[in-house]
């Protein structure tokens, strides 16, 4: 008997010890509350207006000069400005506004699916967006989170080489915006969207590489904050 109860109190020994040597993990669940999701997509609802600058190279490394062709307004330092607009918490996307797609033809590699493109007016591109922690240690004087922007698509139908395709333009978005949510009001930070596959009839037809030369990027610049609620 004695014996069994030197092994039982062993036994306690050891998960005793191997509990102080276990540390708890602190997990910032404040971005996961629906309350506090619903108050920031909120905050930062409504209408901006910031100047981009559009990035765009087809595989001979030339530069599409965008100001000839930018139909939009400029800023006094001769960038062009886009207007896009972030939904609430019932609709949590940025919508950027009036984007000139035809400009997607400068890098496309099919002759006849790229003149066709060149005609396509101007669309909205909606990007939804997120909150998380930024993982920031804080010590619980603030509560630091980060806007994630998801991808996005855009899906055509075009007529060219004498049939009609569905085409669909594949954006992604890496953007990451960081801010203090006992700071009012947050600012949505800078948004870079970047065309990553096109796709026709469900066949990808080009995929687009900036290290090799290819490159269509749109870089929302906003220092300068106008807001219209």
């Amino acid at each position: 008997m004695k014996k069994i109860i030197t092994i039982v109190v062993a036994i306690i020994a050891l998960f005793g010890f191997s509990g102080c040597h276990e540390r708890p993990t602190y997990v910032n669940n404040y971005f996961q509350r629906q309350s506090v999701i619903e108050e920031l997509s909120n905050d930062l609802e409504g209408q901006y207006s910031h100047m981009f600058i559009p990035v765009i190279y087809n595989a001979s490394n030339e530069q599409l000069d965008y100001k000839s062709l930018w139909k939009g307004e400029f800023s006094e330092h001769g960038f062009p400005i886009i207007h896009y607009t972030f939904g609430g918490y019932e609709n949590r996307t940025v919508t950027l506004q009036q984007v000139p797609v035809s400009w997607i033809s400068f890098i496309i590699k099919d002759l006849h699916l790229a003149e066709a493109v060149k005609q396509l007016p101007d669309y909205d591109i909606s990007i939804p967006y997120s909150f998380v922690s930024s993982g920031e240690k804080t010590e619980g004087v603030s509560n630091m989170g980060r806007i994630i922007y998801g991808d996005s698509s855009l899906p055509v139908t075009l007529n060219y080489g004498g049939e009609q395709h569905l085409v669909l333009f594949n954006f992604k978005c890496q953007s990451v915006s960081t801010f203090d949510a006992d700071k009012r009001p947050i600012t949505p930070g800078r948004i870079q969207l970047e065309l990553e596959s096109i796709i026709v009839d469900n066949v990808i037809v080009q995929k687009i590489d900036g290290y090799s030369g290819e490159e269509f990027l749109l870089s929302i610049i906003n220092e300068t904050n106008t807001v219209t609620k």
